[in-house]
């Protein structure tokens, strides 16, 4: 360290102010090496500074990225982590001192690499929760400062790649000047800054006072995105709110831009910006890092659950649950297996990142009204549903760009926003044939295509594709009949149905609420009328009468939702035989062709099941129990096999006593399974 020393243009309190700077700098330098060092950074900067070495040629620019804790950095040393969250551009130009100082005292790079040839970028993998760093709306980006800032929420639209200049290299005009040669002049990117402070021409030389010229072929380019996201509270349906919420900005730079998927939740961190976008002034957040968010709420067990788990546990819980679910809504014993899918369903939502099989429901009745409740009324259990209508899009829409970035800005469609979540399409019939194609595209392959114009591409159209990670509920009423086409439109049930008929294989569950006989529907009419009636006139006591409430439901499923299940050998066995023996079947009866997706859809079902038995492993019960489920489904549609499983909707009276009897339930399923083997031997399949 050099002595300084006060000179006759230097009064005593400057001097004591410039050596209390260099000797707090000084101790910064010593905090950040000793991090960099324990965090393993240290290590990483000798590893990329090797491969640099290797390279077969010299590059403008060495890039080396340092993934930062703040909250371990805050451990080590306050006062670099205050200076690292609230003046990051300060940080950064400290940090890039001292890798320059490593690379130059450890010899990793040749000595003919100047130190503005070095690109150092801290990269957060989180940040201290406070108001100054939270940001949850957009008018409190006008509130920022010039700190790190973290913002999560769902990206509801984005603009196509774009590119932009990530560094380049300026000479000095006048041939014979000591600047016309060498890495004098090099511009890299900085966070927060424009497009016209990296490229200027108004350079001047500091050697002679000429105007710089760039180099072209110096140039280095790399991807950015613009992309907008809203609080994910805003995508729940039950929530109305009659205010639309404005999005937050966000700029997406490099490696970031290829992880960013429309309708997931991410954490942003980042630091605001003010840009000018065709003529108008906009806010945003310029990204540093984004991870994607799966934290959950934890939950315990609800007591009054608990209790009926002791006392049911062994095959009746889970039908308890579906006796006591939507009570509200209609009484125990009708719609129960209707209640069941939504259950099934529901537990499949997981807050882990494995990729699960949504359940898809389709229920089939003639009061869709009543139906339209039920599934209105499930939809409270997921922390996203997306209700989508004739006037919305589906799946997506192509605009141009308002921010003059690119050529297009996807906006997103129902199912990317419901992502993780229930996208309720209602009733279907109300939906165009172009629409229901969309949607039976979807669910088929499981991926939602984004159709670009060739105005946009300025040359072919082309397709961009996306998984669809969104749960689809719907209803739909079975006698309501559009004008018949030979080549599109089928019969599902004995009565005419305005679905066309590949749709079906779609969805995992397809369920017929109508019961055979006449006297059984008029029974369920006056048990769900005598309890709305009822629930209107108690609404000061509507979770009163019932052993599970709604919030203790609520409970249980941010409960279940982090329950990790594994598949049992038995159960899989199971699984993998009946889809290959129904595939079959069917096939072969009637021409009716089993999805590809069954078998997934089938091992979700069972996971799920499961998951709502408050198990971690998949048994061999919970394979019968969803097989039975689904063989009933199919029942209604394609009619009975040698299985024999009655189409049961509702169970009023007596027979949802016996629906709920231990003992009962288990000869039933032993009886199941020996049918199930039967089926096995009437149409064997090649087993994997």
């Amino acid at each position: 360290m050099n002595t300084i020393r006060a000179g006759p243009c230097m009064n005593v309190k400057q001097w004591y102010t410039s050596c209390s700077f260099q000797m707090e700098e000084l101790s910064l330098m010593e905090d950040a090496v000793h991090y960099l060092d324990v965090s393993g950074n240290l290590q990483c900067i000798k590893d990329a500074a090797a491969n640099f070495q290797f390279m077969l040629k010299a590059l403008l620019v060495y890039r080396f990225e340092i993934f930062v804790s703040t909250v371990d950095l805050m451990e080590i040393s306050a006062p670099l982590g205050n200076l690292l969250v609230f003046y990051p551009i300060k940080a950064n130009a400290l940090f890039l001192k001292v890798v320059c100082a490593a690379i130059r005292e450890l010899s990793l790079l040749p000595a003919c690499i100047s130190e503005n040839q070095i690109s150092v970028r801290l990269k957060l993998t989180n940040l201290p929760r406070s108001r100054a760093t939270e940001v949850n709306m957009y008018r409190q980006l006008s509130l920022a400062g010039q700190g790190y800032i973290c913002c999560t929420g769902v990206i509801v639209g984005k603009s196509q790649t774009s590119k932009y200049t990530q560094s380049t290299r300026y000479i000095c005009s006048d041939p014979s000047c000591e600047g016309n040669e060498g890495n004098h002049f090099i511009r890299i990117h900085v966070p927060g800054a424009l497009e016209f402070e990296t490229i200027r021409k108004d350079f001047k030389c500091r050697f002679c006072g000429q105007i710089l010229e760039e180099v072209i072929s110096c140039r280095h380019l790399s991807d950015k995105v613009i992309a907008e996201i809203i609080p994910e509270s805003c995508l729940q349906n039950h929530n109305h709110s009659r205010f639309k919420q404005q999005t937050i900005t966000l700029i997406v730079r490099d490696e970031l831009t290829l992880g960013l998927k429309i309708g997931l939740k991410y954490m942003f961190i980042g630091i605001v910006r003010r840009d000018s976008y065709s003529d108008k002034m906009i806010t945003a957040i310029e990204v540093n890092n984004a991870l994607e968010d799966f934290v959950s709420e934890y939950a315990s067990k609800p007591r009054s659950i608990e209790v009926y788990f002791k006392y049911k546990r062994q095959f009746n819980f889970i039908k308890m649950l579906a006796c006591f679910f939507g009570g509200e809504i209609s009484p125990p014993g009708t719609y129960m297996k209707l209640k069941l899918s939504c259950l099934l369903s529901l537990a499949a939502q997981t807050v882990s990142n494995k990729q699960v099989q949504p359940i898809h429901i389709l229920a089939v009745g003639r009061d869709t009204e009543m139906l339209h409740r039920l599934l209105q009324y499930a939809m409270q259990f997921t922390s996203r549903s997306v209700a989508s209508s004739s006037g919305n899009n589906l799946v997506s829409k192509v605009v141009p760009d308002k921010y003059n970035n690119s050529n297009y800005f996807i906006e997103g469609g129902s199912l990317m926003l419901a992502s993780h979540g229930v996208c309720y399409m209602g009733n279907l019939s109300k939906f165009k044939k172009q629409t229901l194609e969309r949607l039976h595209s979807a669910l088929s392959s499981g991926k939602v295509l984004i159709d670009i114009d060739s105005r946009f591409t300025k040359g072919l159209a082309v397709s961009l594709e996306q998984p669809l990670h969104a749960t689809v509920w719907a209803n739909i009423d079975k006698s309501y009949q559009k004008k018949p086409r030979e080549d599109s439109l089928s019969t599902c049930t004995s009565e005419p149905c305005s679905i066309p008929k590949n749709l079906f294989q779609g969805f995992s569950i397809v369920m017929m609420t109508d019961g055979d006989e006449f006297s059984l529907c008029e029974e369920v009419d006056f048990h769900v009328s005598y309890q709305s009636l009822k629930m209107s006139m108690e609404d000061d006591q509507k979770d009163a009468d019932f052993p599970v409430s709604f919030a203790d439901f609520e409970q249980y499923f941010k409960h279940i939702r982090r329950i990790e299940v594994k598949m049992s050998s038995e159960a899989e066995k199971l699984l993998h035989r009946y889809y290959l023996a129904v595939r079959k079947a069917r096939n072969s009866d009637d021409g009716s062709a089993i999805s590809s997706l069954t078998l997934s859809s089938l091992i979700s079902m069972a996971e799920s099941h499961a998951r709502l038995g408050l198990r971690t492993e998949v048994e061999e019960e919970d394979a019968l129990e969803v097989i039975q489920l689904y063989e009933e489904s199919l029942t209604t549609r394609f009619g009975p096999s040698i299985l024999s499983v009655p189409p049961l909707p509702h169970l009023p009276g007596g027979l949802l006593k016996d629906y709920l009897n231990n003992q009962e339930n288990k000869s039933v399923l032993q009886r199941f399974k020996t049918r199930l083997q039967q089926f096995y031997g009437l149409h064997p399949g090649h087993e994997e």
